[in-house]
């Protein structure tokens, strides 16, 4: 069996329910997982969140957009020599020649029996939800792009269970073992691969500064990409309490499980917000004007979305009608204060 899947660790995670559907469905079957090599240095690969022992067994990889006739004989060759007789379908919308192009390839390389390529709701356009005016959310979205495979629940937490291992868990333990924290952490996510999305160092400064002031008993966790890691070396001088930055010193799913043991996640739309999600932990999130509500949320009911009230950000918009950054710096420090304190207070008080 082949997945196709193209992303980097958010978009994993929102098919994370998905996978999961696979597997329960071909329990005893070899899946292998065609997806894209990272572009950026900062996009985590699928197999860094999904790990290797119980969703994919094997990976290939292959630059997308090519139209090099060599690259794509090579790779309808590997696939065609693991003898694969079924595809399933998880790609982002998009339009649907991609789909019939993808199908003819695969065909090609002799995959007999195709799941998710029949254009269902969302396959080739986010589409607003009925019953909330929202665009839909990603991973609800995703499901229904393989409902041939039958209905599941996005609500059971077994479809969002990352499988981590003992050994990654005892990893987690070691990183934040020196931490006194008898009070809890609060975890701190300040990366983004879009400067679009960046809510700028100095708003990041103030916050930590704000919330020192309020919360500086419990332990500061930065967590993120190696790229990260001076921002957050910066902010922690704010913190006068217990500090630990992490940022590039794991692997996602380590950092998954240093943040399950988290009060909260602040951070932008972003990889490290979804896998707190994943985890169950609640997340303020700084969103951008080109975020449409609703559709990247993190999973979870406790979660605080911040995003700026700016014409743009209003129509949902794809660019930003000032420059990159403007309209998620507007959002002020203090509003996303209140958040954390308004999600802290929720789930102290359980």
């Amino acid at each position: 069996m082949l997945i196709y899947r193209l992303g980097s660790l958010g978009d994993t995670v929102m098919a994370l329910p998905c996978f999961h559907r696979v597997r329960e469905c071909y329990p005893d079957a070899h899946i292998t997982l065609l997806t894209n090599k990272p572009v950026m240095s900062k996009a985590a690969p699928l197999q860094a969140i999904l790990g290797h022992e119980y969703f994919i067994d094997d990976i290939l990889s292959y630059p997308v957009g090519t139209r090099n006739p060599v690259l794509l004989a090579r790779l309808s060759a590997q696939i065609r020599r693991k003898s694969i007789d079924t595809v399933v379908n998880m790609t982002a919308t998009r339009s649907r020649n991609a789909d019939r192009r993808d199908k003819l390839f695969f065909k090609s390389a002799g995959i007999k029996e195709f799941i998710g390529f029949n254009g269902v709701r969302g396959a080739y356009t986010a589409e607003v939800d009925p019953q909330t005016g929202f665009v839909e959310w990603e991973a609800s979205r995703m499901k229904a792009r393989i409902d041939e495979l039958g209905n599941f629940s996005l609500d059971d937490d077994r479809y969002w269970d990352l499988k981590l291992t003992d050994s990654e868990k005892a990893e987690a333990d070691q990183l934040i073992k020196d931490l006194k924290a008898p009070h809890g952490m609060i975890a701190v996510n300040m990366g983004t691969k879009m400067p679009i999305k960046d809510w700028g160092a100095e708003n990041w400064k103030q916050l930590v500064a704000a919330l020192n002031n309020r919360f500086s008993d419990k332990a500061l966790v930065l967590v993120g990409a190696k790229e990260e890691y001076e921002r957050g070396e910066e902010c922690a001088a704010f913190w006068s309490g217990e500090a630990l930055n992490i940022s590039g010193k794991c692997s996602p799913r380590v950092s998954a499980a240093v943040l399950e043991q988290c009060d909260v996640l602040i951070g932008h739309d972003s990889g490290a917000m979804h896998l707190a999600g994943c985890m169950g932990t609640p997340c303020v999130g700084i969103f951008s004007c080109i975020n449409r509500p609703r559709q990247w949320h993190p999973r979870g009911d406790n979660n605080s979305i911040i995003r700026p009230q700016t014409s743009c950000a209003k129509k949902g918009a794809y660019t930003c009608e000032r420059s990159e950054g403007y309209c998620v710096e507007l959002i002020s420090p203090k509003d996303v204060e209140n958040a954390v304190v308004k999600t802290l207070s929720k789930t102290e008080a359980v």
